[in-house]
């Protein structure tokens, strides 16, 4: 009896040390990841729904973004390189815009001063129905 008990613990002891070690290199990763996550942009509906696919999809789409210090930047439109915007000293806003597109836009912050891109969103394009290449013919009988 006193062997089985031995071995019992033998085994039981290098468990309980490896998986203590595994609960704490979690828990340090975890705190990693909630230093990083400083800047939230969103764009609010994230997905536009057309009834056919290839057919342009329309939407206003809130973006809004929250940084943690005052800067200068631009909200560009990817999908057309188009500028939406600039702001000066400011690090919270929310803007309306119109969606109309059959693809999907990808929507960025850059600096003002060396047009670096800070964050970056997104608005997916989804259908409801393909097209079928298949011609339909009309038959009476």
């Amino acid at each position: 009896m006193y062997f089985n008990n031995g071995k019992g613990i033998a085994i039981i002891l290098p468990l309980i040390s490896v998986s203590l070690l595994m609960s704490i290199h979690v828990y340090s990763t975890e705190i990693k990841v909630i230093k990083k996550t400083k800047l939230a942009f969103t764009a609010l509906p994230e997905q536009c729904v057309t009834l056919r696919q290839g057919r342009d999809c329309f939407a206003t789409v809130a973006l809004e973004w929250q940084l943690p210090s005052k800067q200068s930047f631009c909200l560009y439109q990817q999908g057309n390189k188009k500028q939406l915007g600039c702001w000066q000293n400011n690090n919270k806003m929310q803007i309306k815009v119109e969606f109309e597109s059959n693809k999907s836009i990808k929507y960025q912050l850059r600096t003002m001063s060396d047009n670096k891109i800070i964050a970056e969103t997104k608005v997916e394009v989804s259908w409801q129905h393909t097209n079928t290449t298949r011609k339909r013919r009309w038959r009476l009988f």
